[in-house]
């Protein structure tokens, strides 16, 4: 009887210190029931820059997000400009890599494998932001297949003998791009098709997974196909890959190749070829170019 009246003793008097224990907490903010949060620090990146060498053209580019990791794990993709969190404090290895619009499109972004990565070590600061603007520049395995900057005195587009129209030169500085010179061509009632393809014949543009890209700053009040033309022995294929859209500023767009490249079977060659139609819409049309690049490793 008295080892029983000692254990319910013992069992009230424990049951009581929970009671407190429990009261403690939900009055004293208990670590158990809520713990501490991390503080995070922070990084702001407005843009991603560009510098290029004399032999591969413009700077031009249209880096729209940045893809951040932070000791080789990926925080995540971020459309610039971008202020965004990262639980860690300390001096870590911060990499930013270029992503782009494949094809122009918000639903296909990816990290652009011709440009070069940021990678440097940051201190990273509870709370506090810190600011990186990257400069890049291609990658120095990048082959730059053909460039057509129009600075020339000759250029590297003709029409094809089903076009009415060709592609010029205009130094007319509310028409180009940068530089001196831009291509133009225009469509009017008498002059209502264009089919312009490279005079150069590409021998060397990869196969299977390797990346294969055209760079293309374009204005334009019509809409413009772009594809490419393997050309074999006997015959040619047309290969359709996208059009470009109406825009009434300069736009830059990076076409994947790679799909149309791997469908075509074995062709001696390929060209580069675009093609317009005036439309009902328009009295006139111009199209306006700079700064081709067929890039490929």
């Amino acid at each position: 009887m008295k080892f029983l009246r000692l254990l319910d003793m013992f069992l009230r008097n424990s049951f009581s210190y929970l009671i407190i224990a429990f009261s403690l907490c939900l009055f004293a903010g208990c670590e158990v029931f809520n713990p501490t949060e991390d503080i995070p620090s922070y990084i702001h990146i407005d843009k991603i820059n560009l510098t290029t060498t004399s032999d591969q053209g413009s700077s031009s580019n249209k880096i729209t997000d940045a893809w951040v990791y932070v000791d080789d794990k990926l925080i995540g993709a971020f459309e610039l400009p971008a202020t965004f969190p990262v639980i860690s404090s300390g001096k870590h290895l911060v990499t930013i890599k270029p992503g782009i619009k494949v094809n122009g499109i918000s639903a296909t972004r990816a990290i652009y494998p011709f440009y070069t990565n940021y990678s440097e070590y940051k201190v990273l600061v509870p709370d506090s932001v810190i600011t990186i603007n990257p400069t890049l520049t291609y990658n120095s395995y990048t082959v730059f297949e053909w460039k057509e900057a129009f600075e020339d005195g000759g250029i590297t587009l003709q029409q094809t003998i089903h076009s009415d129209t060709s592609i010029y030169q205009t130094s007319d500085t509310a028409k180009v791009f940068e530089g001196v010179y831009s291509g133009v061509i225009n469509l009017d009632a008498n002059h209502g098709y264009c089919q312009i393809e490279t005079t150069g014949l590409f021998t060397d543009l990869p196969t299977g997974d390797s990346p294969v890209f055209l760079e293309i700053n374009y204005k334009t009040n019509e809409v413009i196909k772009v594809g490419l033309i393997a050309n074999y022995s006997s015959q040619l294929q047309k290969l359709d890959i996208l059009y470009l859209n109406k825009s009434t500023t300069w736009n830059k767009i990076y076409i994947n190749l790679k799909t149309a490249v791997n469908t075509a079977s074995n062709p001696l060659n390929f060209q580069v070829y675009l093609e317009a139609y005036k439309s009902s819409e328009n009295a006139t049309a111009e199209l306006l170019f700079d700064n081709f690049k067929l890039v490929h490793n």
